[in-house]
């Protein structure tokens, strides 16, 4: 009792510190992370993985950077500080953070306009979004964007960069102006100017970062040799290429920046939009981490304060903003990283690479750091990706082409906000308009009219269309329209139904309206009823073909055939999966042992598929005692579950109202003129003859019934397999009474020794 009590109060906790504030920022729970720091545990695989990191983002950081339009070393200095305070303080141990990509355009956008005091504004203003954001434990924003807009806008922004770096590639004059379509233009005017020298770097760059992994699957420092190699190869050739210029071979004290006077509504604009991409671009990139590797998952709220601290700290040190970097995080994984530590190693590593190497960095071409950038940019664009969205769907890669056309050639906010007013359009353009299917028989039953979805006001076409296809059809056999997937509608839905129904009306159609919840039955009782719908209402498929004048002497094979044809035509395809599964081959986990009363749906009532239950039927859900009944059917199918099966559970469920029980009471059945008429029935119920005994004048129908069913789990451990399996603890039994008029089940309870309502704890 005691121990069940701690655990309710330690859960309470849980709850109570996830909704309160951290304005700790997480540092308790991140005392033990940094304990490990310490330990010489994994101390080996860190330093390999933080050692392979470095090799990859010191080129990305530099190749960054020129895309930025600011110094090679800011980059630099971002990659360190990045990777140092967010290790520390982030809430994805093993995610590597830095410059990235993705803010290339916005930063280049924000230093050409404000210049660096615009972009300590900037990475300060971020920082300090993303703490409140972390504080505060609104840290799921990476699930309030679509991922077609993700994917869009990271497409987008690989090919601004793309065609940005061209010019380079080329060995081309910079542009007077950054935007896309006067870079284009730019190129065209000067391309007969092209240096041939820094076009073969930037191939023999691309062809060395896609050839290398093919040539060596193995793990090799691809960016390494990509840039290695063409720099010593432009250097021994003696190659007249621009290069990256004079790299300081120490880190200088950061000096704060000119403010700008003028431009504070764009200023701000900006940094909110950094803001919004530096955090979803962290929160991916921490979701691809949980994906990779076996750890716990991450924190997004901790992530968010390490990252706000990072962009804070990164823009005090001349820094551009930072986000949590999928490729560097994943290489980290990958390469046996265990603690924050590696990511530690890499910032170090980073720093040695500034005082001891500084001058072979300066020595690098302009177009070798051009070619780094398209061949990533490149698998930003991911074109697969949008052919595979076509195939698939054509509103998602709709949402897709929307977001990245919009982001290329007019804005990176416009193109966002775009994305998502397309996404939400789509949306609600798939809620508003319902699915209608209409099915014939030819002549040989109804025609079959099902809507599914919301009929609201915006369903006024799809209703049209109903009426047309109706008028085309054979409808001598009358007209079922099913609304039972209709889960919304409005007083305009409900209005273009009815006038549907009258139009059915007026033609002399019989139809009937299946599966008509009740809310939506409230919905047509506003409407002036002329056409009395509550005599339409039909709650199965007898009363359907009753209703539309096809129930005669027939009825009932009709009914059957109905049924038949309605399962291969609606549900067949659904299952063939599964009966494939299932064709030679059973796994039941559940014996259901219950009355044959046809009110009783088995699979209905526990959200259950072919396959998962043995179900056992009688008349009164009775279970001989083992070796008591003449033909063992029962004891066969026991047997056969418990043995050969191995089913875990055995259910044994009576019922309301149930037929067997009130013979019993009436006693009626035992009487010589009804053993004549019914001498099975008597036979059968002869095994109650206990349960008689008990019979009060007073005793109700429910409580024979529960009896009854305690009374067959006394039989059931007649069986030896039963008795075996128990023991062992591989088998339990359960007794439930199923409320039919109220569709609600009870269980018994052991411990109160009476039955409870069952299922509600599972509620959310």
């Amino acid at each position: 009792m005691e121990s069940n009590v701690e655990a309710l109060f330690l859960k309470k906790k849980i709850e109570r510190n996830k909704r309160t504030p951290k304005f700790n920022l997480g540092i308790p729970f991140l005392l033990p992370e940094w304990k490990k720091l310490l330990s010489p545990q994994y101390l080996k695989e860190d330093f390999v993985a933080g050692t392979l990191v470095a090799c990859v983002a010191i080129p990305l950081s530099l190749a960054i950077a020129l895309a930025s339009g600011v110094d090679p070393t800011v980059g630099l200095v971002s990659a360190i500080v990045g990777s140092i305070v967010c290790a520390l303080f982030g809430g994805t141990p093993c995610a590597v953070s830095g410059p990235a990509v993705a803010m290339a355009v916005l930063v280049a956008s924000i230093v050409q306009d404000f210049g660096l005091g615009g972009l300590f504004f900037v990475g300060v203003g971020c920082g300090i979004l993303q703490l409140f954001t972390g504080i505060f434990r609104f840290g799921q924003l990476d699930k309030a964007i679509p991922l077609p807009v993700i994917s869009g806008f990271t497409a987008g922004i690989g090919a601004i960069i793309f065609i940005g770096q061209l010019p380079r590639a080329l060995g081309l004059p910079a542009p007077d102006q950054s935007h896309v379509i006067d870079v284009v233009t730019h190129i065209l005017d000067f391309i007969h100017k092209t240096h041939l020298p820094a076009l073969g770097l930037t191939l023999s760059t691309l062809l060395l970062v896609f050839g290398l992994p093919k040539l060596f699957p193995k793990k090799v420092p691809v960016y390494v040799i990509a840039v290695l190699v063409p720099t010593i190869l432009s250097q021994f050739l003696g190659l007249q290429v621009e290069t990256v210029g004079n790299i300081p071979g120490s880190l200088s004290i950061p000096k704060f920046p000119v403010f700008p006077t003028s431009g504070f509504v764009k200023l701000f604009s900006a940094t909110f939009v950094v803001y919004a991409i530096a955090s979803l671009e962290s929160l991916l990139s921490s979701s691809a981490v949980d994906k990779l590797s076996s750890g716990k998952k991450h924190d997004p709220n901790q992530e968010l304060i390490g990252q706000g601290l990072g962009n804070i700290v990164s823009a005090m040190c001349g820094g551009i903003p930072v986000t949590g970097v999928i490729i560097r995080s994943a290489l980290n994984i990958q390469a046996g990283a265990k603690t924050r530590r590696s990511a530690l190693i890499h910032a170090g590593i980073i720093v040695l690479t500034i005082y001891f190497l500084a001058p072979w960095m300066s020595r690098i071409p302009v177009s070798v750091l051009a070619g780094i950038l398209l061949a990533v940019t490149l698998r930003m664009m991911n074109p697969s990706e949008i052919l595979s969205l076509f195939r698939t769907s054509k509103s998602d890669s709709s949402i897709y082409l929307i977001t990245f056309l919009t982001i290329v050639f007019v804005d990176l906010l416009v193109g966002i906000q775009a994305g998502v007013i397309a996404a939400l359009l789509i949306a609600a353009i798939r809620i508003g308009l319902p699915q209608v299917l209409v099915h014939s028989y030819n002549d040989q039953g109804p025609v079959e009219v099902s809507i599914k979805g919301a009929v609201t006001f915006m369903a006024s076409s799809k209703i049209g269309q109903v009426k047309s296809k109706i008028l085309q059809l054979d409808t001598t056999h009358g007209v079922v329209l099913d609304l039972s997937d209709v889960k919304v509608m409005d007083i305009t839905g409900a209005t273009l139904l009815y006038e549907l129904f009258e139009y059915l009306e007026k033609r002399k159609v019989r139809f009937a309206l299946r599966g008509v919840s009740a809310r939506n039955r409230e919905m047509f009782s506003t409407l002036s009823n002329e056409l009395k719908l509550d005599k339409l209402f039909a709650n199965n498929e007898t009363d359907v073909l009753s209703l539309i004048g096809e129930s005669d002497g027939s009825s009932k094979l009709d009914r059957i055939s109905y049924g038949v044809q309605k399962f291969k035509r609606e549900s067949r395809d659904d299952y063939l999966s599964l009966f494939k599964d299932l064709e030679f081959n059973q796994t039941p986990h559940t014996l259901f042992i219950t009355c044959s009363d046809s009110r009783i749906n088995p699979n209905l009532i526990t959200s259950t598929d072919p396959g998962e239950l043995f179900v056992v039927r009688n008349v009164g859900n009775i279970i001989p005692p083992s070796g008591k009944d003449n033909t063992p059917a029962e004891g066969a199918a026991i047997e056969f579950a418990v043995g050969i099966l191995g089913v875990k559970e055995i259910i044994v469920c009576g019922h309301s109202s149930c037929g067997a029980m009130k013979a019993v009471i009436e006693g009626n059945i035992f009487d010589k003129t009804n053993t004549d008429l019914y001498p099975n029935i008597s036979m059968w119920l002869q095994q109650t003859a206990s349960l008689k005994k008990k019979v009060s004048s007073d005793i109700s129908l429910k409580q024979l019934t529960e009896e009854n069913a305690r009374l067959q789990i006394d039989n059931l451990r007649t069986y030896s397999l039963v008795q075996q399996k128990l023991a062992s603890n591989e088998l339990k039994i359960s007794i439930w009474y199923y409320d039919i008029g109220q569709a609600e089940i009870e269980k018994w309870n052991e411990d109160s020794q009476q039955f409870l309502v069952y299922g509600e704890d599972l509620s959310v």
